[in-house]
């Protein structure tokens, strides 16, 4: 099996992911029946399987279908319920999924995936959310009107 199948397969990139979550740490979930790890590949789920909102979720995993989804695709052994789900993911930061974006940008650079992407043989195009939340209004560049990203991709200078 090639690298690219193997990594970046949505399999391999969810592995990657939960592999990633193992070596953080959250010690206020240690006694909790739901683990972290269980809610953030949730969250990750809710996205994946395309879910409009938390409440259809809640609805949705007591399908028999979206229940073998969730264990086999995602590794979801208890999926928490929308509230348990909102705490949670609350409480978070962006630093605490640093180690799980490192990954897939390494596999992502190893596989030769990024290089579609160069421009002006430095930079790479990413779309990220489109909404402008992730931008700031005083830093951007001289010849156009996008924002620039406010929090550093590595290996990009």
């Amino acid at each position: 099996m090639g690298f690219v199948r193997k990594h970046l397969s949505a399999d391999g990139l969810h592995r990657a992911v939960r592999n990633s979550l193992y070596k953080e740490n959250f010690p206020e979930y240690a006694r909790s029946i739901i683990s972290w790890q269980d809610c953030i590949m949730s969250g990750l789920a809710i996205f994946g399987l395309k879910f409009p909102s938390l409440l259809q979720f809640e609805k949705g995993k007591e399908d028999a279908v979206i229940c073998r989804n969730l264990k086999n695709l995602y590794h979801v052994e208890e999926a928490p319920s929308d509230t348990c789900l909102r705490e949670r993911l609350d409480r978070l930061s962006p630093r605490n999924f640093r180690r799980a974006f490192k990954t897939i940008f390494a596999f992502l650079q190893r596989g030769k995936i990024l290089e579609r992407y160069l421009y002006f043989g430095k930079y790479y195009l990413v779309s990220i959310d489109g909404t402008g939340q992730f931008s700031l209004k005083k830093v951007h560049c001289k010849n156009c009107c996008i924002f620039q990203c406010r929090f550093p991709v590595p290996g990009l200078a």
